[in-house]
């Protein structure tokens, strides 16, 4: 496989992840921003970008983005008409399914040790909290449609266990090079990781079961806590690249 197939089949794995859990915030933006930064030699063997080979970005690839993968209604935002934590609750656990499989794919087999941990914290809490999430949705909405995104689970069900990682021959990290993987990673996750803070926020406003609220109380904490710890891991990588 030469170096141009890795870098499409890679920049593939990556919109799809991105379009199918990390949001509208990602989906709709051109991957170039992404890419700067983590590998300069990347968009000249892509002849003009990933934004480019992908006809304008991962949303116009993807035939609008996370937008039209949630039905019209961005992450973060909440229809009146609907009940807020049935909302809630779709909303965030198409969140941290896309922080689940990214970590996976992107940084499980980092050579940084604390990245490794991250991805298996990640893993292990975020599964855990869609688990509750369901099982409220059950015994609070049994007979509601899905709000946003695709089912709990879907996600992973299109993208096939371990799909990506064979479509590849190997993880991203051995595709595009483990500085840039865990960099781009990074990168994308501390905004992804905010979308779900605010979303925690507002969720303490208007939350009517106390145990969502409970659980958007802890999210927030986590999550804010694991972005200041992100952020240094970032500053790391790029004072290592600059000396």
């Amino acid at each position: 496989m030469n170096t141009r197939t890795r870098y499409l089949i890679a920049s593939l794995a990556l919109a799809l992840l991105l379009a199918a859990g990390l949001g509208a915030t990602y989906a709709t933006a051109n991957m170039d921003s992404m890419m700067t930064g983590s590998d300069n030699n990347t968009d000249s063997m892509m002849d003009g970008g990933t934004g480019s080979m992908m006809g304008g970005g991962t949303g116009s690839m993807m035939g609008g983005g996370a937008d039209s993968m949630m039905g019209g209604q961005m992450m973060g935002a909440f229809d009146e008409d609907k009940p807020f934590d049935l909302q809630f609750i779709d909303q965030m656990t198409m969140h941290h399914e896309g922080a689940i499989m990214s970590s996976r794919m992107m940084i499980g087999d980092s050579e940084r040790p604390e990245l490794r941990e991250l991805a298996r914290n990640i893993q292990e809490s975020q599964s855990r909290q869609i688990e509750q999430m369901q099982q409220w949705r059950e015994q609070w909405y049994p007979d509601a449609e899905q709000t946003s995104g695709m089912p709990a689970g879907a996600m992973g069900e299109m993208m096939g266990d371990g799909m990506m990682e064979g479509m590849m021959g190997g993880s991203m990290q051995g595709m595009m090079g483990g500085d840039a993987t865990d960099e781009m990673f990074l990168r994308m996750m501390i905004p992804h990781y905010q979308m779900a803070v605010d979303m925690s926020e507002k969720a303490l406003e208007e939350a009517d079961h106390p145990k969502l609220e409970e659980l958007a109380r802890t999210i927030k904490e986590e999550q804010s806590a694991e972005i200041k710890l992100m952020q240094g891991y970032l500053d790391e990588i790029e004072a290592a690249d600059k000396s």
